[in-house]
C-alpha cells in the first residue's frame, strides 16, 4: 500500500513535520501486517490552496517520517517512502534523498 502523505494545506513547516510523525505511527499501526510505503511530495503546485510546496515538500516529510520511525521500534511492514512525483524531482532534492535517505 502507497499512503499519500501531501496536500495537506498546512502552512507552517513545524506542523507539516509533527503531521507527518503522526501520520507515519497511525498508518504502519492501521495497516496491519500488510507492507506501507509512505507518499512523500516533490512537486511545486504554487497558488493552490491544497498545497504549499515551501511547507510540503521532500526534506520536512523525511524530518517527520524519521520522527515517526524514531519513536519505537522499525514496524515489519514499513517498507520506506514513494516519491511524487519522479518526473519534477530536481537535481537538488535527488541529492537530498540520497544523503538524508539512502545514506549514500
Amino acid at each position: 500500500m502507497v499512503v499519500m502523505m501531501y496536500d495537506t494545506a498546512l502552512q507552517k513547516p513545524k506542523f507539516y513535520q509533527y503531521l507527518m510523525a503522526c501520520w507515519t505511527d497511525e498508518v504502519l499501526a492501521w495497516s496491519g501486517g500488510t507492507p506501507v510505503l509512505l507518499g512523500v511530495p516533490t512537486y511545486d503546485d504554487e497558488g493552490v490552496d491544497y498545497h504549499n510546496p515551501k511547507v510540503e515538500n521532500l526534506a520536512n516529510a523525511l524530518m517527520g517520517i524519521h520522527r515517526g520511525l524514531a519513536r519505537g521500534p522499525l514496524p515489519v511492514n514499513y517498507q520506506g517512502v514513494a516519491i511524487y512525483c519522479e518526473w519534477e524531482t530536481g537535481t537538488n532534492e535527488w541529492q537530498y534523498f540520497e544523503k538524508h535517505f539512502l545514506k549514500l
